[in-house]
């Protein structure tokens, strides 16, 4: 795939309506000093301090940046949120990316806007206090985010479903109402992240990584699941689900599974620190776009492979991949190894491999 290629494909981003349904969060970074010295009058207990509070959309509302990143100019949201602080600057924030809240409830009682707190101690993420977890929401407010999203979908090319959390919007008991809908619009494309109930999902493409592949069939993932592990597991929740499969690994890459066989990727030689906040997020995001952008498998497992490569490379943030940074290492790969041959090393003959480590 070539830089022209990239950008042809991502000129029909602009043009796209994608939603977003699912587990908004936000993620509150800050920097925690724990040994100041000082100790508060009323407790007589340690103090610590807090500096360089940032907040950045987490969860689907990663999705969402992700998506906007990309040139996807017609978002949509479709969740809940608390009438609290971190829900005000949460809509704030998907507000400034231009992005759709009307179907974005806001609940007065009963529910805590969604948060991971990530506080950073001597360069390192400390422990989190996480707010919204637990959350339950209640039936009659479900059918209200289903009727949202019935109405929302007469006008989307693509839905994003995000489970994040055992609790707030999805669970087992309410994926048959998404399936329903599924199947009343077969000119919408689906694609399902879903960290507990995934394989219960029909008529959606679902992505996972090797760590919820191997849950979700109740097995024993080994420590680097290979090329055929992946591909033989995966093809067995593609029984369950009946449908395409996309599944992520990490610095080796990922893989797509649909009826008509597989497309893969090796991984990017990347170099210094990384962190793999977000990437998932930027691979949900990407391969939607290429979704109702009506880009083939080849292409979207190229592309989204790049667009990972670029978040993980952002240190300590909820990272998203633009289109300029997508295309800046696809430059700096093209000059740095034999980028376009595709040199199937590593992967067995048979299946697409773009790129040369």
């Amino acid at each position: 795939m070539t830089a022209s290629d990239i950008s042809v494909i991502f000129r029909r981003f602009s043009t796209l309506n994608v939603g977003v349904v699912g587990d908004f969060a936000l993620d509150l970074y800050f920097t925690l000093q724990t040994q100041t010295g000082e100790r508060s009058l009323e407790t007589n207990r340690d103090v610590f301090w807090g500096s360089h509070p940032r907040a950045s959309l987490g969860a689907a509302g990663n999705v969402v940046q992700n998506l906007v990143a990309l040139g996807v100019s017609n978002c949509r949201v479709i969740g809940c949120l608390g009438n609290d602080l971190f829900g005000r600057e949460m809509h704030g924030l998907l507000t400034r990316l231009g992005v759709d809240t009307a179907h974005l409830r806001t609940l007065e009682t009963g529910w805590d806007t969604c948060v991971y707190t990530k506080p950073e101690v001597d360069g390192r993420e400390a422990s989190r206090i996480d707010f919204g977890t637990a959350n339950t929401l209640s039936d009659a407010f479900f059918s209200t985010v289903i009727d949202d999203l019935e109405q929302a979908l007469r006008d989307l090319d693509v839905l994003i479903i995000n489970q994040q959390f055992a609790h707030p919007l999805l669970d087992k008991n309410r994926v048959a109402a998404l399936n329903a809908l599924i199947s009343r619009f077969p000119n919408v494309r689906f694609l399902a992240d879903m960290r507990d109930v995934g394989p219960l999902i029909r008529g959606a493409l679902l992505k996972v990584n090797t760590a919820e592949l191997a849950k979700f069939l109740a097995i024993e993932s080994p420590r680097e699941p290979d090329f055929a592990w992946c591909v033989y597991h995966g093809n067995a929740l593609r029984q369950q689900t009946g449908g395409p499969l996309l599944i992520t690994r990490g610095q080796a890459g990922m893989l797509y599974l649909d009826d008509h066989g597989v497309e893969a990727v090796n991984g990017l030689p990347l170099r210094g620190e990384l962190d793999t906040v977000g990437a998932g997020d930027t691979v949900v995001a990407t391969w939607a776009a290429c979704l109702g952008a009506g880009v083939s498998p080849a292409d979207a497992v190229q592309l989204a492979n790049l667009a990972a490569a670029v978040t993980v490379q952002k240190i300590n943030q909820t990272g998203t991949a633009s289109q300029s940074e997508i295309l800046q290492l696809h430059q700096t790969l093209t000059n740095s190894i034999n980028y376009d041959q595709r040199n199937a090393a590593g992967v067995p003959s048979g299946t697409a491999h773009p790129f040369n480590q």
